[in-house]
C-alpha cells in the first residue's frame, strides 16, 4: 500500500512518536513521509530524520496531502496538539480541506492521551487498518473515534467577517501571517475585518505595533495563518551547524515573516532580520543553517519561542523602542540601490550600523 504520512509542528517529532510510526508502517508498505509547518523543520534537523521526512516544501498537511493525492492509497496526519481537543480541531478543518480526494486517518497524540480519528464512512477500515498495525507492530493501542464536522471557523456579519479562533489560552501571543497581534484574554477569541483589514477583535489584548505592520496587507481571514502559543512547546538537543566560509553569495531579508524562513533564505550566505520574535526565531532556525544574521530588533519581544540560538558570526543590532521598523525600511532601501553580496558582510555590516547610529540601544555579537 503507497501511504502518506504527513506531519505536523514540531511536537510529534520531539517526543519520538514520528520515527517510531514512520518505522511500523515503513516495515510493510511504501510510506512517504512529509513535514508542514516551520518549526516541525527545526525538530527534524534536530532529531537528524531529514533523510526520513521531507521538509522541503514548506506547505500545510492538507496542500500536501492534495499534492500527493494521486500516487497514495492512504494519507495520514501525525500530530501532537496542545491538548486532544485542540488536535481533534486541527485535524477536522485538515479533513474539511481534503475531503473525499482520498481515504484520510489522523493519528494525534499517540504517546499521550491518543486517539485515531476517521472523517467519512469510507475511511473507517482504513483506521481500523492503522489501529491494527500499530497495535500489533508497534504497541500502541489506541482508540478509534469517529471525528465531527468541522464547524465553520469563519462567518459573516453584513460587510463584516469574523474568524474564531479555537485552542487558544489565556496569556498565549495570537499571531496572524507570522505577525503577532495581541494576546488572548478571553476564550474563543475573534478577529474581525471589513474590506480585508482588521476592525475589530474580541477577546484579545491588542499590540498596537502588531496591528501596524499590517496596516498595508490585505487580509483574508478564510487562508490567514492564525496561530497561538509558543511555536516549539517541547524541545530537544539542537543540531547546531557551525558557520563558516561559504559559497553563496545572496543576503537575504525577512521583515517579520520569520515562519517563512526556509525558503527566504534558499542560496543565502546572510541573513538580515528586523523585529524581535522575527530575528528570534530565524536565528534558531539558521543556526541549524549554518547561516549568520544581522538582527535588528528594539526589545520588545513577545516570546513566541524560549530557549533560542543565534548562530556564530552574527550581529544582533539592539534601537529604540519602536525604530527596528524605520532601520529595517532604510536597510531595505540601500541594498535597493547598491549590489552588495556577502564578502562585503563588513562593509555591508559597517553602513547598517551607521544608518542605525542615532537608534542604538546596543549591538551584540556571537
Amino acid at each position: 500500500m503507497r501511504i502518506g504520512i504527513i506531519l505536523h509542528g514540531p511536537e510529534i517529532i520531539d517526543v519520538g512518536s514520528a520515527k517510531q510510526i514512520i518505522d511500523i508502517f515503513s516495515r510493510e508498505h511504501d510510506v512517504t513521509a512529509k513535514l508542514g509547518g516551520t518549526m516541525g523543520r527545526t525538530a527534524v534537523l534536530d532529531s537528524g530524520l531529514e533523510d526520513v521526512i521531507d521538509i522541503s516544501q514548506g506547505l500545510t498537511p492538507s496542500e500536501t496531502i492534495l499534492f500527493l493525492k494521486d500516487n497514495l492509497d492512504l494519507a495520514i496526519l501525525l500530530n501532537h496538539g496542545k491538548t486532544l481537543e485542540t488536535g481533534r480541531h486541527f485535524g477536522r478543518i485538515v479533513a474539511s480541506k481534503v475531503g473525499d480526494f482520498i481515504p484520510f486517518v489522523h493519528i494525534e497524540r499517540p504517546d499521550f492521551d491518543g486517539r485515531i480519528i476517521y472523517y467519512s464512512s469510507h475511511s473507517k477500515p482504513c483506521a481500523e487498518f492503522v489501529k491494527t498495525m500499530l497495535v500489533e507492530s508497534g504497541g500502541y493501542d489506541l482508540p478509534l473515534e469517529q471525528g465531527k464536522a468541522a464547524p465553520s471557523h469563519v462567518r459573516t456579519e453584513e460587510d463584516r467577517i469574523i474568524r474564531c479562533i479555537a485552542g487558544a489560552f489565556a496569556g498565549e501571543n495570537i499571531r496572524l501571517d507570522g505577525v503577532v497581534i495581541g494576546e488572548i484574554a478571553q476564550p474563543d477569541p475573534e478577529i474581525v475585518c471589513k474590506d480585508g483589514k482588521i476592525v475589530e477583535v474580541r477577546g484579545i489584548r491588542i499590540k498596537p505595533h502588531g496591528l501596524e505592520k499590517l496596516e498595508n496587507k490585505k487580509i483574508n481571514l478564510f487562508t490567514a495563518k492564525v496561530k497561538t502559543g509558543n511555536i516549539r512547546r517541547t524541545r530537544q538537543k539542537p543540531k547546531i551547524k557551525n558557520v563558516g566560509p561559504t559559497q553563496q553569495s545572496k543576503i537575504a531579508i525577512i521583515d517579520h515573516c520569520a515562519e517563512s524562513t526556509f525558503e527566504l533564505v534558499k542560496d543565502a550566505g546572510l541573513v538580515i532580520t528586523v523585529g524581535d520574535d522575527t530575528t528570534t526565531i530565524a536565528a534558531d532556525i539558521l543556526t541549524r543553517l549554518g547561516i549568520p544574521v544581522i538582527g535588528i530588533i528594539d526589545g520588545d519581544i513577545d516570546g513566541v519561542l524560549e530557549n533560542s540560538l543565534v548562530p556564530e558570526g552574527s550581529v544582533i543590532i539592539r534601537v529604540k523602542a519602536g525604530f527596528d521598523d524605520v532601520v529595517g525600511r532604510e536597510v531595505f532601501e540601500l541594498l535597493g540601490k547598491q549590489q552588495l553580496r556577502t564578502h562585503d558582510s563588513d562593509e555591508l555590516l559597517a553602513r547598517i550600523l551607521a544608518l542605525a547610529e542615532k537608534y542604538v540601544v546596543d549591538v551584540m555579537y556571537y
